[in-house]
């Protein structure tokens, strides 16, 4: 079988590789058009946009080909060379193929890799024991919780389960740890569908209880054990120093010493190990250099003694250390398998499945069952296969796929065909580590370390870049070239030099690398980052772009949400997704972190949001922020908040907070808050849903965070529906798009973040072998952990660094035209991204700094015509947020208050809502000019407004009610047990004993404004008044009075 059967494309960003593709697909359709060769054609990709952009360019470029259009020349071309036919022969194939996929539409297979894999579900769904008809759910997290509530609610029922979460509470307790188990829970039961835990995950799933329960009584006996080894050994060398009268300052800085002495006294740290290795192999001095030459010679002879028990006490240490990690964390496997039935048995009752899971069964299927049997359950036999992004392929999809396409390029069909594999990719492109996508596959079938098949695959690297200008191209090759210094591998530095050095096709292209000033706290450098990229924004508007050119690139969701708010208070169009997210949004998380804590006080989990966020805000010094979460994070909510005062100058009442509805319980927080800037968009967004909440159901609190939980992850601040927009997004959510310019700030990024992530250890010791795994948060103390340890600490900081640079790569390959780079100043041996480009640009020019950017080519200006766009702009979004409870009137108001006023509904709107704050009809001027200082209306519709609210109060019918006789209660709650909680607008008590209920409307009047008024009046009722009278006034040009019948109860 020749080798072109099975072809692999290296597909920079930027090369081609949508064309490439087109063009082979279409090369087999078109080899023979009577063959019905596209429905034993099948096209993987991993999102339903590359889906539709495919299709979309194999259909046109076929119709174009149809009507022999110079649109389609290159295509042209190519096929007529190959075909040796001429172009009416083409365009005759082309349209015989376009028909018969519009007339077999479904058999169509473009389509995405998880699409496929439903398909093969589907088609086996007995085998896998599936519900006839399941649905496919999207929403792991949703059952995720209800599987660990399920768990939870048999706590004091189930004997086993009670068992096992107590030992756990107390586990973590006696670790100063919170006693709450369900966030290890949540943290744990993900790994049933992340498939780089399979693994792991699998060998324990077959370990029942009792071997379970054998394993930890095994590591605990080892534990007890090693721990006496060491205190026996540590004891001993210390011994045998003080025999030799070798005293600890003979040693340097007293190291050999403190070592053994800390570990006698039981104190198992890794501190001294690397310092005092490289003492003793002679790398560093081990003793002091004012030493006597006799007390030198006595160390040196015994040396090797030293080092003995060293390593003696190395060795247990590490082994201590290992298993106290392993076991701090061993409960919830107990409980693994139990949440895998559990997990099963709703997903049954609701028949739904998890997407993640489906990998696993097929795994099974292809392993069992033979190809031609797949394909006959089927229903079609693929012999062509085109694999894109093959990069962010994961191993287990691969593994699926292999038996399936084996059959087709190893095999022939029925007529004697032979069937073939395009395989597209660019590991440099590979961000989906996370999810299981796995590089290093591409990596070795393209350097001949690993094939799968029968045959060999040509090979073709697509070295030209179509997108970027020049001074972008050769930007990133001479960046990518220095990158790829810093790998050993051989491969690693072929993938990010040789292959990264694409050749450009258009001149121009502008880059400008910006540096913030390395001075300040974490607050002030974001501060300079937003100002920088605001600033940078304006510029391009006024050099002729349009919004629609700029996109603001991101590594972080939180970083999204910080510029979106700048760059909408300066006037600017944001279309974003995930950044746009309320609760991305800090300030929402500390309100609603102290809302938790009136109905859950105690919990260390809310008493760290609500410090961490507080802390941010205050910017305060680090070495304060760790002493005080040491002291206060885990005791009684009344004394953290006491605490907060005294650092903060914050005085929260969390029972008068906890008495009062969610609206005015918001108010009181914020009021708390007021000492910092609270006045944004996300708030803003927040509160706006906080009162039409209150509108429709019970507006407790406990209610309120109920409603929280379930809309936090989809609300989102309303952007604009306007296609002319600033793009806004994380690099991830980039892959694969292009822009005319691009903005990167925040280019700081640490090539090996600290961050909190869990890994598993592989026992290999032969004494705990039976044991598998330890699952615990990785840390630079794994390295000591022997070869093992050392092994995973190496792969693990491999792959961060893989994962940067993977990231900065798409960052940096988004721009077409222009790109902007905010980085920070760098010091010497920083691994950070601005270390990286600091280095690059000092090769280039010799010096940069805060004070000077690094520039290459020229920006283009545009016309002039969007410095009115700019102008606009400079009218500034008012989300300005009076602290008290004006707010709630503002957020009706302010989407409004620019609006045209000849529409009633609109003055209506203002009217209703300044009305609320009117008892009296005198109090109607000052009302008015209370709105027009907040900047509700303005004085040109001031007469307009005041007029509007004048009508209601003069009303023959009315004005009584705002005579200042009665006693008048504006939009007061009505609290009814176990139900909702009612406002009225307006309630007038008479001296006589006797109520009247209004209520202001806008529109016309309709069935639910009588049954809303007369709920108001059942509730008076039942607080014991019996006279009531209920008025609807609806408000708009005129003023309509409805009386609905008075009640006599």
């Amino acid at each position: 079988m020749g080798k072109n059967n099975f072809k692999i494309i290296s597909a920079s960003a930027g090369s081609g590789k949508t064309y490439n593709l087109v063009h082979e697909y279409l090369k087999i359709l078109l080899e023979d058009p009577s063959d019905n060769t596209f429905r034993h054609s099948l096209a993987l990709t991993f999102t339903n946009k590359s889906v539709n952009s495919m299709k979309s360019r194999i259909l046109e470029t076929l119709f174009l080909l149809s009507i022999e259009s110079n649109d389609a020349k290159s295509y042209s071309d190519d096929f007529c060379k190959i075909f040796d036919i001429s172009k009416q022969e083409l365009a005759s194939r082309s349209m015989l193929i376009l028909k018969k996929i519009f007339l077999e539409y479904g058999a169509f297979s473009v389509i995405t890799l998880d699409k496929f894999t439903h398909r093969l579900v589907r088609t086996f769904y007995r085998e896998f024991n599936l519900p006839f008809g399941f649905e496919v759910s999207l929403d792991s997290e949703g059952l995720i919780e209800e599987t660990i509530d399920s768990i939870i609610d048999e706590i004091g029922i189930d004997g086993l389960i009670s068992e096992y979460l107590l030992d756990f509470s107390l586990q973590k307790i006696n670790n100063d740890k919170d006693w709450d188990v369900e966030i290890d829970l949540k943290e744990f039961i993900p790994i049933l569908f992340n498939e780089n835990d399979r693994i792991p995950v699998n060998y324990i799933k077959k370990r029942n209880t009792k071997k379970l329960k054998s394993d930890r009584v095994l590591l605990s006996n080892y534990l007890k054990n090693e721990k006496l080894k060491v205190l026996k050994n540590s004891r001993e060398a210390l011994n045998f120093l003080e025999s030799l009268d070798l005293r600890a300052n003979d040693f340097t800085q007293n190291r050999v010493h403190k070592y053994f002495e800390n570990i006698s006294k039981g104190s198992f740290t890794t501190k001294y190990f690397k310092q005092l290795e490289s003492s003793l192999s002679g790398e560093k001095p081990i003793y002091n250099s004012s030493l006597t030459e006799e007390k030198k010679v006595l160390i040196d002879n015994n040396k090797d003694k030293i080092e003995h028990y060293f390593f003696c006490v190395k060795k247990s240490v590490t082994q201590i250390l290992l298993i106290q990690r392993t076991l701090a964390s061993w409960t919830p496997r107990f409980l693994l398998q139990l949440m895998e039935d559990r997990l099963e048995k709703i997903q049954n009752e609701k028949k739904i499945r998890i997407n993640s899971d489906f990998n696993k069964k097929i795994n099974l299927l292809v392993k069992n069952e033979p190809a031609p049997f797949i394909y006959e359950r089927l229903g079609s036999r693929y012999q062509h296969y085109f694999l894109d992004e093959f990069q962010d392929t994961s191993t287990l999809q691969w593994n699926n796929l292999i038996p399936l396409i084996s059959n087709s390029v190893e095999g022939e069909s029925l007529s004697g065909k032979k069937g073939s594999l395009f395989l597209v990719g660019d590991p440099k492109q590979s961000i989906y580590r996370w999810r299981g996508g796995d590089m290093n596959q591409f990596i070795d079938l393209v350097n001949n370390i690993k094939n799968p098949f029968q045959i060999s695959a040509s090979q073709d690297m697509l070295k030209i870049n179509y997108r970027s200008l020049k001074e972008i191209v050769n930007f990133n090759k001479g960046l990518f070239q220095i990158i790829s210094n810093s790998f050993e591998n051989k491969y690693y530095r072929k993938l990010y030099g040789e292959s990264s050095q694409q050749k450009y096709i258009y001149e121009g292209g502008y880059v400008n690398v910006q540096a913030i000033s390395k001075v300040g706290t974490k607050g002030i450098t974001t501060l300079k980052y937003i100002s920088k990229t605001v600033d940078i924004t304006k510029k391009l508007i006024r050099d002729g772009y349009n919004q629609t050119d700029i996109a603001i690139l991101v590594r972080k969701k939180e970083q999204a949400t910080e510029i979106g708010i700048e760059l909408i208070k300066e006037g600017f169009n944001i279309s974003s997704s995930e950044s746009m997210l309320v609760n991305h949004s800090n300030k929402v998380q500390l309100i609603i972190a102290i809302l938790y804590l009136t109905s859950n006080p105690n919990s260390s989990r809310h008493h760290k949001t609500v410090f961490d966020i507080l802390y941010e805000l205050s910017d305060s010094n680090i070495n304060d922020y760790h002493h005080f979460a040491v002291n206060n994070l885990n005791v009684k909510t009344s004394i953290f908040f006491n605490h907060l005062e005294n650092k903060f100058g914050l005085k929260f009442d969390l029972e008068k907070i906890k008495s009062k509805t969610i609206v005015d319980a918001v108010d009181n927080v914020l009021i708390s808050l007021s000492i910092f800037d609270m006045d944004d968009i996300y708030i803003s967004s927040f509160l706006e849903d906080v009162l039409e909440y209150s509108k429709l159901s019970a507006a407790s609190i406990d209610s309120y965070l109920n409603h929280w939980e379930s809309i936090s992850s989809k609300l989102r601040i309303a952007t604009s529906e306007s296609n002319e927009s600033i793009k806004l997004m994380t690099i991830h959510k980039a892959k694969g798009l292009e822009f005319p310019i691009v903005i990167l700030p925040f280019m700081d990024s640490l090539i090996y973040p600290n961050v909190i992530e869990k890994i598993w250890f592989p026992f290999k010791d032969k004494n705990l072998k039976n044991v598998g795994w330890g699952w615990f948060n990785f840390s630079n103390e794994i390295e000591t952990y022997g070869e093992e340890g050392n092994e995973l600490h190496k792969s693990y900081r491999l792959n961060q660094k893989l994962d940067a640079f993977n990231v900065l790569y798409v960052a940096l390959t988004r721009a077409v035209e222009a790109m902007f780079i905010i980085t920070k100043e760098a010091d010497e041996g920083e691994n950070t991204y601005a270390h990286l480009l600091k280095k690059y640009i000092l090769r280039e020019v010799g010096s940069f700094n805060s004070k000077t950017p690094f520039i290459r080519g020229k920006l283009l200006i545009r016309s002039n015509k969007n410095r009115n766009i700019l102008r606009k702009s400079r009218k500034k979004n008012n989300y300005s947020l009076p602290l008290n409870l004006s707010w709630k009137q503002n957020f009706v108001l302010d989407s409004i208050k620019n609006k045209n006023f000849s529409s009633s509904q609109v003055k209506g709107i203002i009217t209703h809502n300044l009305l609320a704050q009117i008892i009296t009809s005198d109090m109607v001027a000052g009302v008015v000019q209370n709105a027009i200082d907040d900047k509700i209306i303005s004085i040109k519709t001031k007469s307009i407004i005041e007029k509007s609210i004048r009508k209601v109060v003069t009303h023959t019918q009315l004005k009584s009610l705002y005579n200042g006789e009665d006693k008048v209660l504006c939009e007061e709650d009505l609290l009814v047990p176990n139900g909702p909680t009612l406002r009225p607008d307006r309630i007038n008590i008479k001296k006589s004993g006797g109520v009247c209920i209004i209520d202001y409307k806008t529109g016309t009047p309709k069935k639910t404004d009588e049954s809303q008024i007369l709920s108001y009046s059942t509730v008076l009722n039942n607080m014991g008044y019996f006279d009531i009278e209920n008025i609807l006034v609806y408000i708009g040009d005129k003023v309509q009075v409805l009386k609905i019948k008075k009640t006599k109860f």
